[in-house]
């Protein structure tokens, strides 16, 4: 069955966020979601953060040659959930962020 949510992430050399910005969404009320992160060859532990996470997860590696929205195009290729969120590498959401959402 398809998640509700699919929650893309474009990151970049954003491994001094991506730990709390997986963690907001390991907080999650609402746990009907996949996690896409869509990393563009970061030079930074930024892979090794992402493969620990370990809630319903797809990542990949493109380059992005700067233009954002290819990670974000990227991600909403590969995503199956019926709703789109998200979320950039160096965010937070709160707890009941897509609970909300969802209602």
């Amino acid at each position: 069955m398809s998640p509700f949510f699919s929650v893309i992430i474009p990151a970049y050399n954003q491994d001094q966020f991506l730990l709390k910005c997986l963690d907001s969404l390991n907080k999650q009320t609402f746990e009907d979601f996949e996690t896409i992160i869509i990393d563009n060859h970061s030079v930074d532990s930024t892979e090794k953060i992402s493969q620990s996470f370990e809630k319903k997860k797809i990542y990949k590696k493109i380059r992005n040659n700067g233009i954002i929205a290819k990670s974000r195009n990227e991600g909403i290729k590969l995503s199956e959930g019926k709703w789109l969120a998200f979320l950039d590498a160096d965010d937070l959401w709160t707890q009941n962020k897509l609970e909300e959402v969802y209602t």
